[in-house]
């Protein structure tokens, strides 16, 4: 266990380093925190000083932002939930640093209560969407020039942004038109004048307000008292996923102002735009028209230029060359095609990471134009799954027989019981010491040694149903973990016995191990190792993990002291104070 204890502490060093995942625990009795080196090192990286061995993130924050973490830690701790929050650090010279902390009550090993979780720097995510809010401020400039009127109003309904034709064409006082205005105020001016045509003025302003409120795109013409037509177009927009604010257009179309010209500087504006996005990007029109797009749209879906050689390209043809090429999995092309126009017809906003046939990951987002059709962008983020699933598998997985590790197979217990207690059917864990495993590593060196741990690992999981779990806790200890046995006590156990036996047969068959190497000529030696098993049965929550783990610990001791090779079941496993109500 001393070695399985340096393993995991190698591999958690390793996740911590390479990762840039910290993990910590909080003591609820001490209220303290504690973090390994590691840990505290990369803490001292995200907030630019020296972190001591006695501190933790904790020590970073502000005083409101410290009160608010112990909040989520005690109702986490109440109600045994799980968490996810994000911490803004107060950083040297005043810079600051932002976290994002995951976290899970635990019981340890005197089965106390404790919180244990990671966290990771977002810093770099919050600038990101600082220079994003920069990006859409300076498109906003661009309308600005635009001979069309604009208005941008906040999540209050204040006034933030306008330009000279905003109070020119609706004829505004330009002492009413200043940064922090009210959008009620302008209303009710438009309301007194008779803007909105007879009835109380009042109850036009609130209701023109409640509707500004919901922040929904709209367009529409209206007449002005001066005998002017106005087109109306608004929208809101988002940051950091929640909208911001409403960015309305008013255009006097009253003498016909879109000239050749401003299409033209329109288009150029746009396409400067779209040919500077850092991922790909295209506009398909009301009519399913790729009539925009940048060369970055073409090379990640690898579309071939004859597709777009009329200057345009239209999606049908597109959705068919896709399908053709099985980008939408099996199935019949013509059916896959028409489910996709119908979808783009009936277009809504979304947000999704798509997983090519070439193996690149492809992030997509889709925004419908109020004015017909929608807008799509595509990024690669493959690189940035690719580490996800290395830094998942380093920390789940056992890297020598590549099965599930003690942290991974905590999670599956859990899930276990809860599904445990929802079926009203018993589990069971069986813990396995291999008998004869310190010899072959004395005689013939560990790398046989992890021949016949991986020939033992596959054995076991030709052993067991796909709904089991079969777990590496280092050195030559295994954990088996059964799932959904059966109702009644006597037949769970018959059950697990007939599975314990039959992994205990399996593992006692020779073992055929290719020793040699390093220049010298390969041999096969003939290995025989048994393995002593301890087994406890389960309900629900009645019981701890860490009892589950005791007991059947505890009873694979005494199969090693029975003679080894042999399957124990713990006897706390089927006691009335295990499983109360007389369940046998």
């Amino acid at each position: 266990m001393e070695a399985n204890s340096r393993i995991e502490h190698r591999q958690l060093d390793f996740i911590q380093r390479v990762g840039r995942i910290g993990y910590w625990e909080y003591d609820p009795a001490k209220r303290t925190m504690s973090l390994p080196e590691a840990s505290r090192d990369l803490l001292a990286t995200v907030a630019g000083a020296p972190i001591d061995v006695s501190r933790s993130f904790m020590d970073a924050l502000s005083d409101s932002e410290r009160r608010r973490v112990q909040v989520i830690f005690d109702q986490a701790l109440a109600g045994r939930l799980p968490f996810n929050s994000q911490l803004e650090l107060l950083g040297r010279d005043g810079k600051q640093a932002y976290l994002v902390i995951r976290g899970s009550p635990i019981d340890d090993d005197q089965g106390q209560l404790r919180l244990a979780g990671t966290f990771q720097e977002i810093t770099n995510e919050k600038q990101r969407e600082v220079s994003h809010e920069k990006l859409i401020t300076q498109l906003q400039a661009l309308l600005d020039a635009l001979p069309q009127g604009v208005s941008v109003i906040d999540q209050d309904l204040r006034l933030i942004l306008w330009n000279r034709r905003f109070h020119e064409i609706l004829d505004f006082p330009q002492s009413m038109v200043f940064k922090g205005a009210h959008f009620e105020d302008f209303i009710r001016l438009n309301a007194v004048r008779g803007e909105y045509g007879p009835g109380d003025a009042e109850a036009q302003v609130q209701a023109i307000v409640a509707r500004a409120r919901q922040f929904l795109a709209h367009r529409f013409v209206r007449q002005l008292t001066g005998g002017r037509t106005l087109l109306v177009e608004g929208f809101p927009f988002k940051s950091g996923g929640e909208i911001s604010g409403f960015v309305t257009t008013y255009t006097d179309i009253t003498e016909q102002m879109r000239t050749e010209e401003q299409l033209t500087r329109q288009r150029d504006v746009m396409k400067t735009v779209i040919d500077n996005f850092p991922g790909g990007i295209s506009l398909c029109d009301a009519d399913l028209r790729f009539t925009a797009y940048n060369e970055k749209f073409q090379e990640l879906l690898d579309f071939p230029p004859s597709l777009f050689a009329k200057g345009w390209a239209d999606f049908e043809e597109l959705t068919r060359f896709n399908a053709d090429r099985g980008e939408y999995g099996p199935g019949n092309i013509e059916e896959q095609v028409q489910a996709v126009i119908s979808r783009a017809r009936d277009f809504k906003a979304h947000h999704i990471e798509r997983a090519r046939p070439n193996g690149r990951w492809l992030e997509i987002r889709g925004t419908p134009i109020a004015s017909g059709g929608f807008v799509t962008s595509y990024i690669d983020i493959t690189e940035r799954k690719q580490m996800e699933d290395q830094v998942h598998q380093l920390a789940f997985y056992d890297p020598l027989t590549k099965l599930p590790n003690r942290r991974l197979l905590d999670d599956r217990l859990i899930q276990a019981m809860a599904a445990s207690k929802r079926n009203v059917c018993y589990g069971a864990l069986l813990v396995l010491d291999l008998d004869n495993f310190k010899p072959l590593n004395d005689t013939y060196g560990h790398p046989v040694g992890d021949l016949l741990l991986i020939e033992v690992a596959r054995r076991l999981m030709s052993c067991v149903r796909e709904i089991d779990t079969v777990a590496r806790f280092g050195g030559d200890e295994f954990v088996v973990l059964l799932s959904n046995l059966a109702g009644e006590i006597a037949q769970s156990a018959a059950l697990a016995g007939i599975i314990a036996e039959k992994i205990r047969a399996g593992l006692s068959a020779p073992y055929q191990l290719q020793i040699g190497g390093n220049g010298d000529a390969h041999a096969t030696v003939e290995h025989r190792c048994t393995a002593s098993i301890g087994a406890t049965l389960f309900v629900g929550h009645e019981v701890t993990q860490h009892d589950i783990f005791k007991w059947a610990d505890a009873a694979m001791y005494q199969a090693k002291e029975a003679g080894r090779n042999s399957v124990r079941f713990s006897d706390c496993a089927n006691s009335e104070h295990t499983f109360p109500g007389g369940r046998r």
